[in-house]
């Protein structure tokens, strides 16, 4: 790197046109830096500066030089931190900002992955308000924020990329007066307390009008408040678990909770009861390979649920709340069922046990046909 440092010292002088004051820009002698440029100029084989009365005159291979060394340094100056930042895939470390929702569906399984490849990485996780997670990328506190952010969209400093949407179900204690009840309308929910985070968007429209419709435009809308407001769902389930307080969550979040029989999942469906998660970044500044192999395990976790999500059905799994003796909701009770053969250690064949119990998981003709 010898002839790096050599470039540089004759863009100082370039730069200053007299040795004084190009060595006293480089905290160097001047007789270091008349050798320096001497060297180089052995080096290259032809004369650099035209030393006159005025000060150092760039000749035309100088100016040549003087124009590309510049592009030259930055182009080391970048070498050296993509290396550092490769070599911080092994011992460096990772910060993530996301929201409650995100945390707990995705983010958390894409971290794992990461750590299984790469178990030296340093991460750091902040759960927080979407809002919140928007100015930790902003302000370059994390390097990753996976959260709802649909009004900063167009924020021009930002790379924006939307995850899978993914059904949030709606769990309550068995026996809560809501469990009874068929078909309910997105309005009953508001008749008693819901934890969740503060909404924004057009989830907070949808719960200000009770309607449970999304409609375009909603970005300003204003900010909904709960009457429990958390910022985990975990905490959310522990309340519901022991009042008349609704939880929200996606199957897999809540599916520990219902096979556990603390949770039955109410049978409610509404446009705005989607997830609309995106992952982002700061748009100026270079990805950093961690981030980057966070990005995709975020993208792979995101997929495998999105299909899960999809499957077909399964006969009534204990913990589904119903009304009646129609069968009303078997893509939810797939979910669930999946889900209880993830978190239920023992399985047997045809079903799984759970103290005493049998959850059975079989497949449903299809009524339609």
């Amino acid at each position: 790197m010898n002839e790096l440092r050599l470039i540089r010292l004759a863009i100082a002088l370039g730069k200053h046109g007299n040795f004084a004051r190009a060595a006293e820009s480089l905290n160097l002698t001047q007789p270091s830096l008349t050798r320096g440029i001497a060297e180089l100029e052995r080096a290259l084989g032809v004369p650099l500066f035209d030393r006159t009365r005025k000060g150092a005159i760039p000749t035309a291979f100088g100016r040549v030089l003087l124009e590309r060394g510049e592009a030259v340094l930055r182009s080391e100056a970048n070498l050296r931190r993509e290396i550092k930042l490769l070599a911080g895939l092994e011992s460096g470390s990772l910060a993530i900002s996301a929201g409650p929702l995100a945390s707990e569906t995705s983010v958390a399984a894409a971290i794992a992955r990461v750590l299984r490849a790469h178990p030296r990485l340093k991460i750091q996780c902040h759960t927080t308000d979407a809002a919140v997670v928007v100015q930790d990328v902003l302000a370059e506190r994390a390097d990753v924020g996976v959260a709802q952010v649909n009004e900063h969209a167009q924020e021009p400093r930002l790379v924006v990329e939307r995850l899978s949407s993914l059904r949030i179900h709606v769990g309550c204690r068995p026996g809560h007066p809501l469990a009874r009840e068929a078909r309910l309308s997105f309005a009953q929910l508001f008749d008693y307390p819901v934890a969740t985070n503060v909404l924004r968007g057009a989830p907070a429209a949808a719960a200000s009008r009770r309607d449970g419709s999304v409609v375009v435009g909603n970005a300003g809308a204003p900010d909904f408040i709960p009457q429990v407001v958390v910022n985990t769902t975990a905490v959310a389930r522990l309340i519901a678990r022991d009042s008349d307080a609704l939880a929200t969550g996606t199957a897999s979040m809540l599916a520990g909770d219902v096979a556990a029989g603390h949770l039955v999942l109410l049978d409610i469906d509404a446009p705005v009861l989607r997830t609309t998660h995106s992952v982002f970044f700061l748009r100026e500044r270079t990805l950093a390979p961690a981030a980057r192999v966070f990005i995709d395990a975020l993208r792979t976790v995101e997929a495998e649920i999105r299909r899960s999500d999809t499957s077909p059905a399964v006969r009534e799994s204990p913990g589904m709340a119903r009304g009646g003796t129609h069968d009303h909701q078997p893509e939810l009770r797939h979910q669930l069922a999946r889900d209880l053969r993830r978190h239920l250690p023992h399985q047997h064949a045809g079903g799984a046990s759970r103290r005493g119990r049998c959850v059975q998981l079989q497949p449903v003709p299809d009524r339609g046909r």
